[in-house]
């Protein structure tokens, strides 16, 4: 299938809603499944997939909400193709809907099951590198390089803000890091979900 097939198939307003209500949709899910388990979960001992896990009291909230989450991600980031120009940037989304496949996995494969490390670990690690690649990919364009500058440097300073937290002399679970990992994924579908619906 080729480029302007996919593009053909997800509207812009549709793929501009989909980026725009997916953070929404994630975070909102999350903190009701942290409201369900607030006996036992706290931030700093727990990962965010505990809350779907055995241990959980819901954990259908938060699976479920993972799935609904990746699969809004997906449309809005096959949305996102005609938002590049070179190879790069159709490498760069290409990672990036991958990501949210293995997001998709990882609400089918809570904690406790076998693929779970794998699958969490991937949709992290290839959104950071889609993004990565974005960013790149809208450096090369000169007339509006903010983009690629805004890309790259949320990615930096994301890791900078994981390495720092566990740099803290104190046995932090995942919850946190998590969390702050999350944070230039859902601005980036925010952002562009934006430039999308209303450009």
């Amino acid at each position: 299938m080729e480029v302007t097939d996919i593009e053909d198939l997800i509207p812009e307003e549709i793929g501009g809603l989909c980026g725009m209500i997916t953070p929404i949709v994630g975070y909102l899910l999350i903190g009701i499944s942290i409201i369900a388990n607030r006996e036992w979960f706290t931030w700093a001992d727990h990962a965010l997939s505990d809350l779907g896990g055995p241990a959980a009291s819901y954990p259908n909230i938060f699976n479920v909400g993972l799935i609904v989450t990746g699969v809004l991600g997906l449309i809005f980031a096959l949305s996102i193709y005609r938002m590049v120009e070179e190879n790069i940037g159709f490498l760069g989304v290409s990672l990036f809907s991958a990501s949210t496949v293995f997001l998709i996995l990882t609400g089918l494969f809570p904690t406790g099951r076998a693929p779970h490390f794998f699958v969490s670990v991937a949709f992290f690690a290839l959104a950071a590198a889609g993004m990565w690649v974005i960013g790149l990919d809208q450096l090369m364009d000169v007339a509006e390089p903010v983009w690629g500058i805004f890309l790259i440097s949320s990615v930096l300073l994301t890791i900078a803000a994981i390495w720092l937290v566990f740099s803290i002399p104190y046995d932090l679970g995942y919850a946190i890091p998590e969390f702050i990992a999350t944070t230039p994924i859902m601005l980036f579908s925010l952002v562009w979900g934006a430039r999308l619906y209303f450009v």
